[in-house]
């Protein structure tokens, strides 16, 4: 948590492709209009289904009209983040394995199969190599997420591996909260409480 998970998902998804319109000189689309995010762990089980598959009118108690998910959404040259993807219950991984393998999959209440065309970044906090073991995550939906592995470092690795970044991270916030007048001498004191009171040790 906290090491800015969605930041790598979003540089991912905004490398891409865009088509240019010689016509009207600009690009056919925007680099962020085709980043869709969702994150799993902040949502119920069924409306985290409804919001990747979408449903049709009256599939459940308050489906009011057709609606699509974000699978339909997500165009060929689209992105979509899944964040906290550990937090899956099994149902769903099974559903979420088979669009992985199949590429196709029906809004919640139809029977018509409609495609997912568009790249797919997942992330979690979590252990899947331990959620495996303990069966609480599903080996052949991991191994189908995993064609790419990045890891983003915890704060307490960046320090260790840089002193630096811990004053520089601390100069940037001090000057986006106290002004580039108050900034330095702020900072100065912020670095001067983490010294002494949590040294250089700390966890983070």
């Amino acid at each position: 948590s906290g090491t800015g998970k969605d930041l790598d998902a979003q540089a991912i998804g905004y490398s891409r492709y865009l088509a240019f319109d010689e016509g009207a000189l600009r690009f056919v689309e925007t680099f962020t209009s085709q980043f869709h995010a969702l994150n799993v762990s902040a949502l119920s089980h069924g409306v985290v289904e409804s919001e990747l598959f979408g449903h049709r009118r009256g599939a459940f108690t308050g489906a009011l009209e057709d609606r699509q998910g974000w699978l339909e959404v997500c165009g060929p040259d689209g992105t979509l983040f899944l964040d906290e993807i550990g937090d899956l219950n099994t149902e769903l991984q099974v559903k979420f394995l088979r669009v992985l393998q199949t590429r196709a999959f029906q809004r919640i209440g139809e029977t018509k199969p409609r495609m997912f065309l568009g790249k797919l970044v997942a992330a979690t906090h979590r252990d899947l190599d331990q959620g495996l073991q303990d069966g609480w995550f599903r080996e052949d939906l991991y191994y189908r997420l995993c064609a790419d592995r990045i890891s983003t470092p915890t704060l307490h690795e960046r320090i260790a591996a840089d002193p630096n970044e811990l004053t520089l991270m601390v100069a940037v916030l001090s000057e986006r909260i106290a002004g580039a007048e108050y900034g330095p001498a702020l900072a100065k004191e912020v670095l001067h409480w983490i010294e002494h009171e949590l040294g250089v040790a700390y966890a983070w």
